[in-house]
C-alpha cells in the first residue's frame, strides 16, 4: 500500500492546530488521516488540544482538567495564529469525528487512560465510525498498551523517540520489536530522524507498521518513503503531497 501522509493536529501549517478548520481543510485538501491530541475536561468531555494547559493556543494559563466545556469553548483557540482566526473554538472529540469522510481515519494521541476511557467508548458508539477508522498513540508505555487491551479492535502504535541521554539509540532493531510485542500494540510511531532501513525491515519482518512523525521536507519525506515506512505525519501534508506527485 502507498505510504499515508497524517495531517498533524489537522493541515497546522496553515489553520490553528487541533481545531475544526484545521480538521475540515485537512479533508478539503485530500487528507485520508488527520491526527489529533485529546484531554478530559473538569465535567467529563473530551477536547482537543495538544497542550494540558490552555495557555500557549488560548492565552488562559489553565489546565484543561480544571475547566469545564462550557469554559473552554469561551476560549479563543485561533487568535494565535492570526487575526483571520479569532473566534476559533476548541472542538470536542465527538465534533472532529463528525467532520471525518467514511474513508477517513484518525490518530487519537492519548496522554492516559483512566476516567476517559468510558467517555470514549460512548463517543465511539455515537459517532458510527469503524474500529479501524479510530487508531491510537501515546508516548505512555503503560497507557498504549492499556488502550489497545481495553480496544482490541482498533490499531494502536507506540510513539517514541528510541532514545535517552546517557546512550543514543535506546532499543536496537529487535530489541525494538521485542518491546513492541511486550506492549501489544500494533506498530511504532517513530521520531523520524532515527528511522533506519535496519529499523524499518527489522519491525516489518517481525509484523508491526511503521510509522514517523514529524516530517515537513520533501527530501526527508522521499527518503522515507523509499525506506518503506507506512505513514508520514506532516504540518503540511497537503503540500508534501503535493510536491512528492504522492
Amino acid at each position: 500500500m502507498a505510504v499515508q501522509f497524517v495531517a498533524h493536529r489537522g493541515e497546522s501549517e496553515a489553520a490553528p492546530e487541533n481545531t475544526l478548520e484545521s480538521f475540515t481543510l485537512a479533508w478539503a485538501r485530500g487528507a485520508r488521516v488527520i491526527e489529533g491530541d485529546f484531554h478530559l475536561t473538569l465535567d467529563g468531555e473530551v477536547v482537543c488540544m495538544h497542550d494540558s494547559n490552555a495557555g500557549r493556543t488560548c492565552g488562559v494559563k489553565r489546565e484543561l482538567a480544571e475547566l469545564t466545556l462550557a469554559e473552554i469553548k469561551a476560549l479563543d483557540a485561533g487568535a494565535w495564529k492570526g487575526p483571520q482566526w479569532r473566534f476559533t473554538r476548541v472542538p470536542t472529540l465527538a465534533e472532529v469525528l463528525r467532520t471525518m469522510p467514511d474513508y477517513g481515519e484518525i490518530y487519537i494521541e492519548l496522554k492516559s487512560v483512566g476516567p476517559i476511557v468510558d467517555r470514549l467508548r460512548e463517543i465511539f458508539a455515537a459517532s458510527g465510525c469503524r474500529p479501524e477508522q479510530l487508531t491510537f498513540i501515546a508516548f505512555d508505555e503503560t497507557t498504549i498498551s492499556a488502550v489497545k487491551r481495553l480496544f482490541p479492535a482498533h490499531r494502536a502504535y507506540w510513539l517514541t523517540c528510541n532514545e535517552r541521554e546517557d546512550r543514543g539509540f535506546l532499543y536496537t532493531p529487535d530489541e525494538l520489536a521485542a518491546k513492541l510485542r511486550s506492549l501489544g500494540v500494533d506498530g511504532i510511531d517513530l521520531l523520524e530522524s532515527k528511522a533506519t532501513p535496519e529499523y524499518v525491515e527489522t519491525l516489518h519482518k517481525a509484523g508491526f507498521s511503521f510509522h514517523v512523525w514529524t516530517v515537513d521536507q520533501p527530501e526527508r519525506a522521499k527518503t522515507l518513503i523509499d525506506l518503506g515506512v507506512d505513514s508520514i505525519t506532516s504540518n503540511r501534508a497537503y503540500a508534501l503531497r503535493q510536491e512528492l506527485n504522492a
